[in-house]
């Protein structure tokens, strides 16, 4: 299966979301990018016995299978013929290359690759396999892996003050994107203390054009409210260096695939979701039609606010004691 890939922890926990939601794997799978036969196989394969799907136990039988028996280990009509085949000084290649060829009949083909996995595994430790290689070295030795990595001088949450963790101090943001049917992503900055939820529609996802955005934003705040951005390792945050020279903000990046440590701006974005399905064409929407599901977000009471609403929250921080009403037809009454 050309280009395919074994399922990333942030797609289980993307699986585990929508089925709790009552989706089915045709939508799950729409949601992640997956055929929904993969989506099905997952969740037959690694649901719990008591039928739920939790994505660790799920990541953990997935680990377990592959520590099956091997091809080598299973076959024992092809182990004994590589044995025979190494014994009289055949390279794990030409093994291979033989094989591909076709000519030994009831045998299948298998890569260099698995040879040498089969010499160097544990279960053959005791074996000595390794004394027919070339070289003759009991250890294959770290294969070097390039980095999928790229986002480069990156601070670790961890690294992040008290006064955010404990969001006892405002101006502390949380960034991500909320992705809809294949076009513009809407990025999405949620600040820790008040709650309070800044949406904008972004013309694409590269890193220039999403810190464009955050910078754009953040400039017409007051300073005081412009501390620091945590956000997850999306290559649309490569370029946040930027944010520190141009506005002096502390940015801190979370472990992969652990988006509970920006669980604010994740509870922002499930509350978005209710008004933006995946779904949804964002370009049918006007910029102030999204606005107005910012501000309907941003005047909902919170009881972590003591029932006021992120607006209020986050103006009382600005010193500027206002109460909203809805009756009427009093939006705001200083």
């Amino acid at each position: 299966m050309p280009g395919y890939s074994h399922l990333t922890r942030f797609e289980r926990d993307r699986i585990a979301e929508l089925k709790a939601q009552g989706h089915g794997p045709t939508a799950i799978g729409g949601a992640i990018g997956r055929h929904k036969s993969t989506v099905s196989r997952e969740l037959r394969r690694n649901s719990h016995q008591d039928g739920a799907y939790r994505p660790t136990f799920a990541y953990g039988s997935y680990m377990y299978r592959r520590q099956r028996q091997a091809i080598l280990e299973r076959d024992d009509s092809l182990r004994g013929f590589v044995l025979e085949r190494l014994a009289e000084g055949w390279t794990s290649e030409q093994i291979a290359g033989w094989l591909k060829r076709g000519v030994e009949v009831g045998l299948r083909a298998i890569s260099t690759e698995t040879i040498y996995a089969f010499i160097f595994r544990a279960a053959q430790k005791a074996r000595k396999l390794w004394r027919y290689l070339t070289r003759r070295k009991a250890s294959r030795g770290r294969r070097a892996r390039r980095s999928k990595d790229r986002i480069t001088g990156k601070t670790h949450i961890s690294e992040r003050s008290d006064a955010a963790n404990e969001r006892a101090e405002a101006g502390h943001w949380e960034g991500d994107l909320v992705i809809c049917k294949h076009n513009r992503p809407l990025l999405v900055l949620h600040e820790r203390k008040t709650r309070l939820t800044i949406m904008t529609r972004l013309a694409s996802k590269t890193a220039a054009q999403t810190v464009t955005a955050i910078t754009e934003i953040l400039t017409r705040l007051d300073p005081s409210m412009r501390r620091s951005m945590t956000f997850d390792n999306g290559t649309e945050f490569a370029k946040h260096k930027l944010l520190k020279d141009a506005l002096g903000l502390a940015t801190f990046f979370c472990d992969a695939y652990a988006s509970w440590q920006k669980g604010g701006v994740e509870n922002a974005n499930g509350r978005i979701r209710r008004w933006l399905p995946r779904k949804t064409n964002l370009d049918e929407l006007t910029d102030d039609e999204i606005q107005d599901i910012a501000m309907s977000i941003n005047l909902t009471p919170r009881k972590c606010l003591g029932f006021k609403s992120p607006v209020e929250a986050f103006l009382n921080e600005l010193g500027k004691d206002i109460k909203i009403r809805f009756n009427a037809n009093v939006a705001l009454r200083s």
